[in-house]
């Protein structure tokens, strides 16, 4: 009996390792293509395949991000003004792209009344409305967190509004015979049905409000900051490396947004729950 405890520390403490490996492994397996694309890209310019005052290589693309970050934050300033503008925009996007979405699937008026709105409208490119804006709204932060609302919210709409009505009817009227009431069916019912698809529109509005956000500060002649502003106030001078810190940054930003954002809440809902497969 005394040895009890020690065994389940023992479990636990295996356990934790072979979580920790599987990490390492998955880690390993994500940045190896990178890797690989990287050391290819260096060896192009390294090699002067293509010019590298052109195409600067990965190392020349560091140590200008380096520069960029020390002593001066420049870049530590861009970055963080255009995270403030993307989360209140892709916020206000998603909030209310799920309601008017689960409002369109469950509602028959509204679905008639908004879907050829819905199908006219996300044919436009978020940036189609950046002109239109900086008229309307003006030439600052207004301007590109609603461009960013916009980018975020049709997709949100458009995959939550199709996962509601894929729900099959049988599952609705088998909650109803048990008595289940509408908010029951709704909660119990719906919104775990439609999760999946919720969760797939919120992934793809992330990359959409991502790009929507740096078009639009490149568009803005009223910001000071911003990664857009960043690589566009580059071409001024040719800083072509400059400019490629910026894409490198924006890269990078919605890898990172997707993987500490959206795969926990996929792993603690859907995926838990075996409505997907586990990677």
């Amino acid at each position: 009996m005394k040895n009890v405890p020690s065994r389940s520390g023992e479990w636990s403490v295996l356990r934790r390792m072979k979580e920790i490996r599987g990490k390492v492994v998955r880690l390993f397996y994500f940045l190896l293509p990178l890797l690989f694309i990287a050391i290819l890209w260096e060896l192009i310019v390294y090699f002067r395949i293509v010019s590298p005052s052109r195409t600067p290589s990965p190392l020349q693309i560091c140590l200008k991000l380096y520069q960029l970050t020390t002593p001066k934050p420049i870049l530590l300033n861009n970055l963080f003004e255009s995270l403030l503008r993307l989360v209140l925009g892709y916020m206000l996007g998603a909030l209310l792209g799920i309601l008017v979405g689960i409002l369109t699937g469950i509602s028959k008026p509204f679905y008639r009344a908004f879907s050829p709105i819905l199908s006219l409208l996300i044919s436009v490119p978020t940036l189609a409305w950046v002109p239109l804006l900086l008229v309307t709204l003006g030439t600052g932060d207004e301007t590109i967190v609603f461009t960013i609302f916009l980018g975020g919210f049709f997709p949100v709409v458009y995959n939550t509004m199709n996962g509601i009505r894929g729900i099959e009817k049988q599952l609705v009227w088998a909650s109803r015979i048990m008595g289940a009431d509408k908010t029951t069916v709704f909660f119990d019912v719906f919104l775990p049905g439609a999760l999946v698809s919720i969760i797939t529109g919120l992934r793809l509005a992330i990359g959409y409000s991502w790009r929507a956000l740096v078009g639009a500060e490149m568009l803005a002649a009223g910001i000071s900051w911003g990664v857009g502003h960043m690589i566009y106030a580059a071409r001024a001078f040719s800083d072509v490396e400059a400019m490629f810190a910026g894409l490198v940054i924006i890269a990078v930003g919605g890898i990172l947004m997707d993987r500490l954002i959206m795969d926990p809440i996929e792993r603690r809902t859907v995926e838990k729950w075996g409505m997907v497969k586990e990677r």
